[in-house]
Formats: C-alpha cells, sequence, structure tokens
C-alpha cells in the first residue's frame, strides 16, 4: 500500500497516513526542547558545584596558612632558616635540638623580660678597650666566664647602644662538649645573635643546649661612641692654659655598665673582672685596681695598661678613665694606699687621711 493510497484502508480515524507523519514531525521537536532545557540545567548545577568547591577549597587553604602564620609569628628559627644557616636540613634526634621543643622554647621569649632569666650567671670578665680620643670612639672585646644554672639554648644579657661585631661561644676544659685538641673542640655553633633594643638586651641562640653546672666562654667584639652625656663611658672636657682637653671617664651606677660593654648588669650578677686599656700615650689610664703591666706598641706608639684582677663584685662598681690628668699618692692610717688625680698644674692641698671608727 502506497504512501499516496486514499483507499478507505488507508484511513483511520477519519486522516490520512500523511497527517500522522506531520503529527510526528511536530512532536518530535517539542521532546527535543525539553531534553536540551533538562541538561542544561544539569550542566549549571554542576559548573556552580564545582565553583562552589573551589571557592570553599581557596577559603580553607588561606585560614590555613593564617593559622600557620599565626602559630610561627615569632619564631624565626623555623626549617627554612635552619637549614639556610648551615644545618643543611639534616634531623637531628637529640633533646634540645628536636623542632618542636625550639619552637616552644623560643615561643617563651625570655629576652621581652625586663629582667635576666638567670640560666647563665657570669664569674669572670676579661675586658679589653682600645680608646680613641681623636674621634671619641672606642672598640672592644670581651671574654665572660659563665656557667650555666639551667638548660638553656640562650644566653641573654646586657648591651645598650653598642655595635656588636662578632659573638662565639665555647665550652671550657670539663665542660662538656669535644676535648679542646679536636678540631673545632668546645666550639658551640651559634644559630643567631641579635640585639633587642626594648630591653637593653643582646640574645645569643645556641644550636644545643647548655648543659647545667657546667662552664662556658662567651666572647664579644665590639664598637661604640664615647657619649656626653655624664652616664655609661662618656666625655668631658676642661680648659688647661686657654686650651681645652679632654678626658673619657666611666659612670656605670646603677644600670649603665651595659653603654660600655655587655654584661650581665644587675647588682645580684657578680664577677671578677681583669682591664686592658689601649690609648695614646699622651694619656694616662687609671681604673680600680693598680696597674699589673703595661707595654709600649712599636708601630703606633699607644700603650696598653693591664689592670689587676678586681675583688668579686657587681658591674657598677667597676670603673675607668683615660686622661692627662696627674695625682699625688698618700697612704691611710689603715694601710690604704690612695692617689687623688686633677689637671696638670693644679696645687694639691695637705692630705690626712684618717681610717673610720
Amino acid at each position: 500500500m502506497g504512501l499516496n493510497d486514499s483507499s478507505p484502508g488507508a484511513m483511520r480515524n477519519g486522516r490520512g497516513l500523511s497527517d500522522q507523519w506531520a503529527d510526528s514531525v511536530v512532536v518530535r521537536p517539542r521532546t527535543t526542547e525539553r531534553h536540551i532545557t533538562v541538561h542544561k540545567r544539569l550542566v549549571l548545577g554542576f559548573a556552580l558545584s564545582i565553583i562552589t568547591l573551589i571557592i570553599v577549597t581557596v577559603v580553607a587553604v588561606v585560614l590555613s596558612l593564617r593559622f600557620d602564620g599565626c602559630g610561627g609569628r615569632d619564631r624565626k628559627g623555623s626549617t627554612s632558616e635552619t637549614g639556610s644557616r648551615g644545618s643543611g636540613g639534616k634531623p637531628n634526634g637529640s633533646r634540645g635540638e628536636k623542632a618542636g621543643e625550639r619552637g616552644d622554647e623560643e615561643t617563651v621569649q625570655p629576652w621581652k623580660n625586663s629582667r635576666l632569666p638567670g640560666s647563665v650567671r657570669p664569674r669572670h670578665y676579661d675586658l679589653r678597650l682600645a680608646i680613641y680620643m681623636d674621634n671619641f670612639t672606642f672598640s672592644g672585646e670581651v671574654s665572660i666566664e659563665v656557667e650555666c644554672v639551667n638548660a638553656t639554648r640562650f644566653i641573654v644579657l646586657h648591651a645598650d647602644r653598642l655595635e656588636v661585631d662578632r659573638v662565639s661561644v665555647t665550652a671550657e676544659s670539663g665542660a662538656g662538649g669535644r676535648p679542646a685538641n679536636r678540631p673545632g673542640g668546645g666550639v658551640m655553633r651559634i644559630h643567631r645573635h641579635f640585639p633587642y633594643p626594648a630591653n637593653q638586651m643582646y640574645v645569643v641562640v645556641l644550636h644545643r643546649e647548655l648543659k647545667p653546672m657546667r662552664v662556658y666562654r662567651l666572647n664579644v667584639s665590639f664598637d661604640a661612641v664615647i657619649e656626653d652625656e655624664l652616664l655609661g663611658f662618656f666625655r668631658s672636657s676642661y680648659t688647661l692654659h686657654r686650651e681645652r682637653r679632654y678626658l673619657a671617664v666611666t659612670q656605670f651606677s646603677p644600670i649603665h655598665a651595659r653603654k660600655a660593654f655587655p654584661c650581665f648588669d644587675e647588682p645580684v650578677y657578680k664577677a671578677t673582672f681583669s682591664l686592658s686599656l689601649r690609648h695614646d700615650q699622651q694619656y694616662t689610664s687609671l681604673s680600680n685596681m693598680p696597674v699589673e703591666g703595661s707595654s709600649l706598641s712599636d708601630e703606633d706608639g699607644w700603650v696598653t695598661n693591664r689592670f689587676a684582677r678586681t675583688p668579686r663584685m657587681s658591674t657598677y662598681y667597676l670603673a675607668w678613665a683615660v686622661c692627662n690628668f696627674t695625682y699625688r699618692e698618700t697612704e691611710t692610717d689603715g694601710g690604704v694606699t690612695v692617689s687623688p688625680e686633677t689637671e696638670p698644674d693644679s696645687h694639691f692641698e695637705e692630705l690626712d687621711f684618717e681610717t673610720p671608727g
């Protein structure tokens, strides 16, 4: 039967086959349009899900970074810094060098307290200074023998207006560490060192802990200016025969020794002191103790005076002066030698010292 057959058998419900094909052509586009609409909605929903997932991931990463930053903001001894300072990224299994313990200890930050932590205490200072009166500056080296009281990786002491050049720490004989006859024996590796001006302190951070009841030596070289404010190590002047002359003297009480050399500048930290002063030979140097030895340099003609070791005392008792004063020496009834110093060409009055009753 052909498609164009108009016989009664070719009719169904009053319509021919051609009408049925026409209906099918009209219905199929409607069905396809519905499917496209559904697909668009699915694609749009999927795209929104992907965008939401990306946003949540970004927010989670940002919050994680901020959390890590807050936890390690004050901790400068991070893994990357440790590797750049020579650790080579190698893990160390000792207690004092575990990353977690190191972070916890640095979080304490003892240099932010107004008082020294007390983990180490000085026993003796070997102080050597070179005084330049032409430009009112001085340079120095101090070697401090310290005893560890509590295990710590920090050596915190006072320093004010001092430009520190070099720092080293060594373990004394019998104080642990490698034997002195081995290469690098006794040398303590320094992680970092820095000033903390807010409390007039200087901080030395070691790679490993100092051990209690053992002795170490802290060596610091530094430069500074001879100030004119009558505190610490300062300069003054006087006029002689219409010529202005200068002198440099100390005033350490109560807390100004830290302006002249790195030290544990609190009265409780008592120690002995050995002092050497190097200066132009036109000047005279004085200190608490008598001159133990003197030498003259052939290169620049400067003189170096070495003073006897002091009794055990606080830092503010230490004193010295570089000047061109003259003096008259006398002795008290108790046998104490007294040497008043004064400007040249001054006339001393008759001195009569009596020992207090």
